[in-house]
């Protein structure tokens, strides 16, 4: 099958955009053991988990065609890395192994295996953080070949931001954006609106919304609920239905973000919608399955915490199997501080390897960092290790509070 480029499978948004008909062709295709349709129907089956039992398929399909496409052993990697593989290999997290077969993909040509390994090296992610040699990797290879997938324009704008460039950054993501990289709409959105150029910051929103950047549909979704309120009723009912309508949408196109705000704004009644737990819930529960941190760890919070729904319950290994799927997908997270606290004996029967090999050192490591900036005498900023009850779980204690939905868009 030579129907769509495999270019079209390598990051979560392109695989948004793929058309009912092109998944279709996929399907068909793939059922007739065609190895590039098995990669990217295996592709879309992983970000858009259409099913319960998807990502397990999504797992086989790289499996089986991972000795044919690099790219598959790259995305099978992947799984590995976030321990997310249920029928190949144990449902743990493997870092070596992952390393050893992203960097085997990236010799045999793979693009998804080389872009993934520049972006470990960016945030450093279990490896040494170098995104100076990693800017210069990428200028050289653009300068070799201007014509490179345009997707390394956007990640040289992260390489750029992580390296303190924040205006050759900016250049960057224009460039990409350029080239057809819609998620750019949304990081120039946030700088602008960092600079307090709103009037730009909403034009880029708003061109992001209609060109269908996923990121973009987020807009509004984290209004005040007090300036809300303070709105007359018609322009009240105007901003609910275009933030419903664009959640709604992000959602269909698989984005764990707007489940977060559906739930968010369904759990406290905001912005015009109407307190609904049971429906709240239901969007927490996409959103996880979604691989969305945020849906992740205010379940684990809310079971923990006593703030489930009555129809509702999660035993204390599945809490801390919650703590560890949220730790995997971001290993600075406050998350670690609970999976640190987890004393389930199921859980640590199951996890135990995986706890001692890379959670413990990492708590550790962390808790270290911070003790010695309080040495120091430096109060920690926003991206410090902090105790996540001093404020990540008050909306538990009141739900009046203001919302806390803020993320950070460079994550």
């Amino acid at each position: 099958m030579a129907i769509i480029s495999l270019s079209r499978f390598l990051v979560k948004d392109r695989i948004q955009h793929l058309t009912d008909e092109e998944v279709n062709q996929l399907r068909q295709a793939s059922r007739q053991d065609d190895a590039f349709a098995q990669y990217g129907y295996g592709r879309w089956l992983y970000y858009l988990n259409p099913y319960q039992g998807a990502m397990k398929d999504a797992e086989e399909l790289f499996f089986k065609t991972k000795d044919v496409l690099p790219d598959s052993m790259a995305a099978y990697a992947l799984m590995i890395r976030y321990g997310e593989t249920v029928s190949t290999r144990p449902s743990e997290m493997d870092i070596e192994e992952y390393q050893k077969l992203l960097l085997q993909a990236k010799e045999q040509g793979s693009l998804l295996a080389s872009v993934q390994y520049a972006r470990d090296r960016i945030y450093g992610t279990f490896c040494e953080a170098e995104p100076i040699k990693v800017t210069e990797e990428i200028e050289k290879l653009l300068s070799e070949n201007p014509n490179s997938d345009s997707f390394w324009y956007l990640l040289l704008a992260f390489a750029y931001e992580a390296a303190n460039r924040p205006e050759d950054a900016e250049k960057m993501y224009e460039r990409a954006l350029e080239l057809g990289e819609l998620d750019s709409y949304f990081y120039l959105a946030n700088i602008y609106q960092k600079k307090g150029n709103t009037a730009l910051a909403e034009e880029y929103f708003e061109d992001g919304c209609s060109k269908g950047c996923t990121m973009c549909l987020l807009y509004q979704s984290d209004m005040d609920a007090e300036e809300y309120e303070s709105l007359n009723e018609s322009t009240q009912s105007q901003i609910h239905q275009n933030i419903d309508e664009r959640l709604r949408r992000g959602l269909q196109m698989g984005e764990g973000y707007c489940a977060y705000y559906l739930w968010k704004h369904y759990k406290n009644g905001n912005l015009g919608y109407p307190k609904n737990e049971d429906k709240a819930f239901s969007y927490l529960k996409r959103g996880i399955e979604l691989g969305n941190t945020f849906c992740i760890t205010q379940m684990a919070i809310a079971a923990q915490y006593g703030g489930l729904p009555e129809n509702m319950s999660l035993s204390p290994c599945e809490i801390g199997e919650l703590w560890l799927q949220a730790a995997r997908y971001d290993i600075d997270s406050e998350a670690i501080i609970e999976l640190n606290e987890v004393t389930d004996d199921l859980f640590m029967s199951k996890h135990k390897n995986e706890i001692k090999k890379y959670w413990e050192p990492r708590f550790f490591e962390l808790f270290e960092s911070e003790e010695d900036s309080d040495d120091k005498g430096n109060n920690p900023d926003e991206d410090s290790w902090y105790n996540p009850r001093d404020d990540f779980f008050d909306h538990w204690k009141n739900d009046d509070d203001e919302d806390d939905g803020r993320f950070d868009a460079y994550v």
